[in-house]
């Protein structure tokens, strides 16, 4: 346990609390967690690892019962571009350019999602095989894909390495004149339990995977692929599951 870290980071935290409500420092869903980052001078990374010296940080509004991003892992399958693959084959009709299809889904090992009123997605855990699948479905049943999967090594390296340690931090949010302000007011520490307990989660529906596939609208890439991360996630009710909480 990296207990000077957190001693390091709470008194960071204490710092940022007193100042009360903070301009963001980026527009969007993702300002909460960028002004943060700022406020305690970590630049800006696409990085597999921990935040602040061996520390993830979560970042969300105390009021939202949104689920949490753990980490992004993009799928493995018998195509060189697999989700772009996913998206062409089952994907919808985005909203604005209508020609281009879009998948923004979310799946579930206990559960099947309908997907374009078309298809069934759901995850299958094959302990034998060491892989996460993505089953596919027409309505009726009929296995339309099962070449899509991410493999256990992967997925135990990514979480080991990026969330040994989590700092989960809440926020209250204003606006003023379009532009948000955040005040934030609660930390807690948590260590990382197992692997095989994050696999139990995802067999019970706890863990989810994300996919976030849209199309850039405009600007130079305009109508191309823009893939947002496939990400693994968990509600904050669950928190306790998968990591044991730190006295701080």
């Amino acid at each position: 346990m990296i207990k000077q870290e957190i001693i390091d980071l709470k008194r960071e935290f204490e710092r940022i609390k007193k100042m009360g409500y903070i301009k963001t420092t980026r527009n969007g869903p993702t300002g909460i967690g960028k002004t943060f980052e700022d406020l305690i001078g970590k630049k800006e990374d696409t990085l597999d690892t921990p935040d602040y010296h061996g520390i993830e940080i979560k970042t969300k509004r105390g009021y939202s019962q949104s689920y949490i991003t753990l980490f992004n892992v993009t799928p493995k399958g018998k195509n060189e571009f697999e989700i772009k693959h996913l998206c062409n084959a089952y994907g919808y009709p985005d909203k604005i350019l209508k020609e281009k299809r879009v998948l923004a889904v979310s799946v579930q090992a206990n559960s099947t999602t309908l997907v374009s009123n078309r298809f069934l997605f759901k995850l299958n855990i094959n302990y034998k095989n060491e892989k996460i699948f993505l089953s596919i479905m027409d309505k009726n049943m009929n296995i339309l894909n099962k070449d899509t999967y991410w493999e256990f090594k992967q997925i135990k390296e990514r979480l080991e390495k990026k969330l040994p340690v989590l700092a989960y931090i809440k926020a209250c949010t204003k606006t003023i004149e379009h532009i948000n302000y955040y005040k934030y007011y609660d930390i807690q520490f948590y260590k990382l339990k197992s692997f095989h307990t994050f696999l139990k989660l995802l067999e019970q529906g706890k863990i989810r995977i994300t996919f976030k596939i849209g199309v850039f609208r405009e600007g130079p890439r305009k109508g191309e692929i823009h893939d947002r991360g496939t990400g693994f996630e968990i509600r904050e009710i669950d928190i306790n599951e998968l990591f044991i909480k730190v006295s701080t």
